[in-house]
């Protein structure tokens, strides 16, 4: 029995593990830190990553700003040039009209003096006379031009311009256009020439 026991006991395996070499700690140590900066490396390359994205997205943003504010400008021009466009176009209508309707003064002085039988002219010739001036007239009117020539109206002081005064005896005639001495002319809102006229005063 104690032969077989010893046996057994002598010829058993050892349970002592196995320790690695110099070598193969140092290999084990490398790739542990080719492991490590392999890391480091992926995480340097995602931060540099998302840098590069945020910086392309702030261009981005700020390319925008500039292409929408360029625009706006652009706009801002174009309403604005549009505007003195208007403006001037209206100002030389009005400077010109302003040269034009003193012709129509001369027209009505030559027919009042006609009618009052101071001028003994050929009745073709006054007719030939009037036609040109129904022509200037259907041009003016073409062209938006208004006469102020309305009597018996409020005095409106943006229309016309008070150069006489008579009393009225009627209170609600107090301040009116009593007579037009010369007609005004206007286009659209903007008055040409303001009407001459003679305004009426109440006294009590």
């Amino acid at each position: 029995m104690s032969k077989d026991k010893g046996k057994k006991h002598g010829g058993g395996k050892s349970t002592k593990r196995h320790q690695p070499s110099v070598k193969e700690r140092e290999k084990i140590e490398m790739n542990k830190v080719k492991s490590n900066t392999g890391l480091k490396d992926s995480a340097l390359e995602a931060e540099q990553a998302a840098e590069v994205e945020q910086s392309l997205e702030d261009k981005l943003a700020e390319t925008e700003d500039r292409y929408l504010r360029a625009l706006a400008a652009l706009e801002n021009f174009k309403r604005r040039s549009e505007k003195e466009k208007s403006e001037l176009s209206s100002y030389v209508k009005i400077t010109i009209l302003r040269d034009i309707i003193p012709l129509l003064d001369d027209f009505k002085r030559f027919f009042e003096h006609v009618e009052n039988g101071k001028s003994a002219l050929d009745e073709s010739f006054v007719q030939g006379v009037e036609m040109i001036r129904n022509s200037l007239v259907k041009v003016l009117e073409k062209h938006g031009v208004e006469a102020v020539e309305e009597a018996g109206v409020p005095v409106d002081y943006n229309l016309h311009e008070a150069v006489l005064t008579e009393p009225v005896k009627e209170k609600e005639k107090d301040h009116t256009v009593v007579q037009v001495l010369e007609v005004g002319y206007r286009i659209g809102d903007k008055l040409i020439r303001p009407a001459k006229v003679k305004v009426g005063i109440y006294n009590k």
